[in-house]
């Protein structure tokens, strides 16, 4: 039972209150004397009690304390529709990484150069040079894990950047071309790379913290062409694009330490030619962003049934990155921008 003093009191079944209530209302208590109590809006300040044979609902499936920071995705779009576009022009800019100074990190794609934003500005507070990687091999990924920068170029190796000297201190191997995403499983002791032009998974174990060093441990082909982003959801699971056909799979661990289970999770589509399914960002309702170097960010959800859509006209979108109260910045490698756009979502 869900207590607040702002409700209103009705007779009737639970199903004639859960006719009301998909209306106007956020929550719902029935009671086995057959009176219903209706609220509104989520109160700040709430009880939960449990009571016999009562029931709690939420019609519109927004949960206290999260109407802001969770909002439904009609709201949300048209908050970011609204909002104040901040644009900065960078030669073809890759991921979008936040570090644990706060900086948003990217990479320009041809030049050697990882670049420092002020979260705020987005003006550039540091450019570094990335040693031993010819200026004509393209860096496809940067991401940031355990106080270190990971910046895969087309080809071997991986250079590893110490986030507060900002030197090099390692240089990784992972034996396959054309990365195109990693992540790390395990608190680092399994690095996990997609490679597009191998059709496959990449799987790296460390065998050293100080210096950091990976060793190859196997490789598993995908049922897809071209996997490309990735998102990790735990240990056990995660989550990979696949560029060519745009749709997305989940690869689970079933405890063969040489293989993954590959699950179709659905399809998409960006609607234009010459798209791919570049990134996938999961927001905190569980709602897939899919960015397909467009001007148009599509988002499903869990079941894949398309939500709505977010377009920044000339754009042509890369990467999302999704902050606290969705403040989301945006890499765009076509255009050459990275942005900054705040609803101001107030949680």
């Amino acid at each position: 039972m869900y207590l607040s003093d702002n409700t209103r009191l009705i007779n009737g079944t639970c199903n004639q209150c859960l006719c009301i209530s998909q209306i106007n209302y956020s929550a719902l208590n029935c009671f086995p004397n057959l009176t219903c109590q209706l609220f509104p809006i989520f109160p700040l300040n709430y009880d939960i009690e449990v009571t016999s044979n009562a029931r709690i609902y939420f019609p519109n499936q927004v949960f206290p304390n999260a109407s802001q920071c969770m909002p439904n995705i009609t709201y949300l779009l048209n908050k970011l529709k609204l909002a104040n576009l901040i644009s900065k022009t960078v030669s073809n800019p890759r991921d979008a990484v936040i570090d644990n100074n706060g900086y948003l990190v990217t990479i320009e794609t041809y030049n050697n150069t990882l670049i420092r934003f002020d979260p705020v500005t987005l003006n550039i507070t540091k450019k570094i040079s990335i040693p031993n990687v010819p200026s004509n091999v393209e860096k496809d990924v940067v991401t940031y894990f355990n106080g270190s920068y990971y910046i895969v170029a087309h080809s071997d190796p991986i250079t590893v950047i110490d986030s507060n000297n900002l030197t090099v201190i390692s240089n990784i191997s992972t034996s396959m071309i054309g990365i195109r995403d990693i992540i790390f499983l395990n608190n680092g002791q399994m690095m996990v790379g997609c490679s597009c032009d191998n059709n496959s998974l990449v799987f790296l174990n460390r065998t050293s913290l100080e210096p950091i060093k990976y060793k190859f441990a196997f490789r598993q082909s995908t049922s897809f062409a071209c996997p490309h982003g990735m998102w990790r959801v735990n240990d056990t699971f995660f989550y990979v694009t696949a560029y060519t056909n745009m749709s997305l799979h989940s690869f689970s661990s079933n405890g063969n330490l040489g293989h993954w289970n590959e699950t179709l999770v659905f399809m998409t589509s960006s609607g234009q030619s010459g798209s791919g399914a570049a990134r996938v960002t999961i927001d905190g309702s569980g709602r897939f962003w899919f960015a397909y170097e467009t001007d148009t960010v599509l988002i499903y959800d869990q079941e894949g049934t398309q939500l709505g859509n977010l377009t920044i006209p000339n754009s042509q979108i890369f990467d999302i990155k999704i902050m606290d109260n969705y403040l989301m910045y945006f890499t765009a490698a076509k255009t050459s921008q990275v942005m900054r756009l705040d609803p101001n979502i107030q949680c």
